[in-house]
């Protein structure tokens, strides 16, 4: 009996030291929690099964994703809509083009050339532009011909940028490498022009408890913030 009751005070013990951290993980801004190196441990602590679970499948298990699919790499700095917590945590909740109807869907890729927006010539000289833009050899005539049409005809600018860093809001991608997010040869980014792209993530809202939610996104940014102030 005295070992019953040692074993169920212990539970208890555990249960409310459990059930007193996600009060705090759930309370406290996400921006403050990432200050605190004590919270950031718990928070990875159930974040990361949650990431092997779920997440691991399409973004690795080292969270650089994959060019071919075009999977986001989560383990850098470009992040399609940005890697503050709270938007990280959005995005986690009701994803990419998921049907949810709260998900991100602003915009997408559309395919210009097959739409008979701009033709295939141009597609390839918007190709040159662009690894001029990423330091790439390119063709300087084509270049040229591909700088007009980006911020004319292809109407590109729009929704990356005059600079062509991206818009995290339309979570378009810069176009001015070195990180790729379907790859940044010519061909890859000539077939991204002529079929556009159409990336999709999860709604996990009704999958995840919020905490679990709010540790994932946590688990996401954390990881990567550290590695980029080591550096």
């Amino acid at each position: 009996m005295l070992a019953l009751l040692i074993l169920g005070a212990a539970g208890a013990v555990v249960w409310a030291r459990q059930r007193g951290i996600a009060d705090e993980l759930l309370r406290t801004e996400p921006d403050w929690i990432l200050k605190n190196p004590a919270l950031v441990r718990e928070a990875v602590g159930i974040g990361r099964p949650q990431y092997q679970r779920h997440c691991q499948g399409c973004h690795g298990s080292a969270l650089d994703g994959g060019a071919r699919r075009g999977v986001p790499d989560l383990a850098g700095k470009t992040w399609l809509y940005g890697n503050d917590p709270v938007d990280v945590e959005r995005t986690i909740l009701y994803g990419i083009r998921s049907g949810h109807p709260k998900s991100r869907n602003v915009t997408d890729m559309p395919a210009l050339v097959r739409s008979g927006q701009i033709t295939s010539d141009d597609a390839r000289d918007v190709v040159e532009f662009l690894r001029s833009l990423a330091g790439q050899p390119y063709d300087e005539a084509a270049g040229r011909r591909g700088h007009s049409v980006y911020y004319n005809k292809g109407n590109c600018f729009d929704c990356h940028a005059n600079d062509a860093q991206g818009i995290a809001e339309y979570g378009a991608p810069a176009l001015t490498g070195p990180s790729w997010l379907y790859g940044g040869d010519r061909a890859t980014l000539y077939q991204s022009i002529l079929n556009g792209r159409h990336g999709r993530c999860p709604a996990w809202v009704n999958v995840l408890t919020p905490l679990q939610i709010r540790a994932l996104a946590l688990f996401l940014v954390a990881g990567p913030r550290a590695n980029a102030e080591r550096n």
